[in-house]
């Protein structure tokens, strides 16, 4: 009964972190493929992680992460810098830090949901 018990406080306190705002990495501008330095940020709502990519002629020019509002999400945009046209594309997902991926990003179980469910795995061991 008591390691019963201990399963379900854990699983009760891995749930807490879960509606917590999302943590993603931002690196303000780079050429891509040229490394960037990283800080951490916190999303606000209706935002989620990304990885944002500038191209012009299929060559990709600039790289940085950020958090984004979810309706730019696999989007494009047009846009022009000292009369140079490039395409802004948005690569998303939703789990802390997941744009921090040197391929596109993919979204990822965050640690307090894979704890709930390995505590309610266990509570059915019991």
């Amino acid at each position: 009964m008591m390691a019963r018990l201990l399963v379900l406080c854990v699983a009760v306190l891995a749930c807490i972190g879960i509606g917590s705002a999302l943590q993603c990495l931002k690196c303000s501008f780079t050429f891509h493929g040229m490394p960037c330095h990283t800080t951490t940020t916190t999303c606000q709502a209706g935002e989620v992680c990304a990885t944002i990519r500038g191209s012009s002629g299929g060559q990709g020019l600039i790289m940085r992460r950020n958090c984004v509002a979810e309706e730019k999400c696999n989007r494009n945009d047009t846009e022009s810098y000292v009369g140079l046209k490039y395409t802004t594309t948005y690569y998303c997902c939703q789990g802390d830090f997941c744009n921090s991926a040197a391929t596109l990003p993919t979204s990822h179980l965050s640690l307090p949901m894979a704890l709930a469910m390995l505590g309610v795995w266990l509570i059915r061991l019991l």
